[in-house]
């Protein structure tokens, strides 16, 4: 009897997440104007509903608390094929494919992001810079020297790294809105080089970048009869999972946690023997490598860049992916990216109001979790890793 209670249980949750996961593909599907405007007026209407009436929403969702192992195990599994069968949902929908590959490169932009700015405490309003630099990098690579791809990303890494390194100099010694200001000053001088500087193709960029090729394989090519974006798709899918492990290692070892002594308390981890600047700096290039990387992906998916696609907005929007998300939780990160890149895309089919639910999603979300959607809650470590933060110590020690 348990077993088939347990089954039932089981078949439930699988059939709720998997309605839930078709309602999302019908979602980017939907391009009725009205019937869009009733699935938000829905959702918020769900959301007040759980704040008015929050002992009745909790008696509701208490069966999922109890079977949190299942419903958390099915949930996985349906994330993992959310992204492996995206591109066969909508394969009549190219403009979808080419968002959702664009929001796989905000989430390892994201993700580049928070370790300097979640996991370090360092404020960069210069993502942008970098992502362009990266962009640019690989550009004039494949245009002037004919590199091929597989020279030209991981090149585009280093050289965001390289201008990095360069601006750390200055950087190191400033914090909180003082260094917000370095690099929001570094960013507005890459994007006017970039508009002044011939060499860079001025003010009417970088044309006819060539796409991707590995090994022959072009990726022009329509794989199945797919839109060759499905190759930039999977592509993306590899490198952002390979940014979420990146992530993960850091946020779960003894540099996470010596990263976030430096976050919250800079003088104590001094007096505790932590090297702050030699962390910071270290923290700073991972970051922009990869963001560089991802500036490469783009302008090779593309074919054509220029410095307006790499201003000031763009750097408040990665930021505020971040923020909304929630620092230092890559979980969070990845939703707060997704809802930013995919629902304005989805906000355009209601051209006059878009602008202003967009606002309203802004100002209202932050005001019910200030910490984020998913804010980050204290770390648990084991004695492997606390082994290993004393030996990061003192390998720290030794260099000073």
């Amino acid at each position: 009897m348990k077993s088939r209670f347990n089954l039932l249980h089981f078949s439930a949750i699988a059939i709720l997440e998997i309605v839930i996961f078709f309602l999302v593909m019908i979602f980017l599907n939907i391009e009725s104007v009205w019937t869009l405007i009733f699935l938000l007026l829905a959702v918020v209407g769900v959301v007040i509903f759980a704040k008015i009436y929050r002992p009745q929403f909790e008696s509701m969702t208490r069966f999922f608390s109890d079977n949190r192992p299942t419903v958390l195990g099915i949930l996985i599994v349906l994330l993992f094929l959310f992204p492996l069968i995206s591109p066969l949902m909508i394969r009549q929908n190219t403009y979808w494919l080419l968002v959702l590959v664009q929001a796989g490169i905000y989430i390892i932009l994201a993700l580049g992001l928070n370790i300097q700015l979640g996991s370090t405490g360092l404020l960069n309003l210069a993502v942008a810079a970098f992502y362009g630099i990266g962009g640019y990098t690989a550009g004039l690579l494949s245009l002037r020297l004919g590199a091929p791809s597989i020279i030209t990303l991981p090149l585009a890494g280093i050289g965001a790294a390289l201008f990095g390194m360069l601006l750390y100099v200055p950087l190191y010694k400033t914090k909180g809105h003082y260094m917000a200001l370095v690099t929001l000053a570094f960013g507005y001088m890459v994007v006017l080089a970039l508009d002044n500087t011939e060499f860079t193709g001025g003010p009417q960029g970088l044309m006819a970048i060539p796409e991707l090729k590995f090994f022959g394989y072009s990726f022009l090519t329509k794989p199945g009869g797919l839109h060759f974006y499905t190759n930039y798709y999977y592509f993306v899918l590899v490198f952002v999972l390979l940014a979420i492990v990146i992530s993960y290692c850091f946020y779960n070892s003894w540099v996470g946690l010596t990263l976030a002594t430096i976050r919250d308390d800079e003088i104590a981890a001094k007096c505790c023997g932590v090297n702050s600047h030699v962390w910071k700096g270290i923290s700073f290039v991972t970051g922009n490598v990869m963001i560089g990387f991802a500036g490469a992906i783009y302008a090779h998916m593309i074919g054509f860049i220029s410095p307006p696609n790499f201003h000031f907005g763009e750097s408040l929007l990665i930021v505020a992916m971040v923020l909304l998300g929630g620092l230092d939780n890559i979980l969070g990160i990845i939703i707060g990216t997704l809802i930013l890149s995919i629902l304005p895309e989805k906000m355009r089919v209601i051209t006059e109001y878009r602008i202003l639910i967009y606002g309203i999603l802004l100002i209202v979300i932050p005001m019910f979790r200030p910490g984020g959607l998913l804010p980050f809650k204290p770390r648990l470590y084991h004695s492997s890793v606390a082994e290993g933060e004393g030996k990061g110590r003192r390998n720290s020690d030794a260099t000073q």
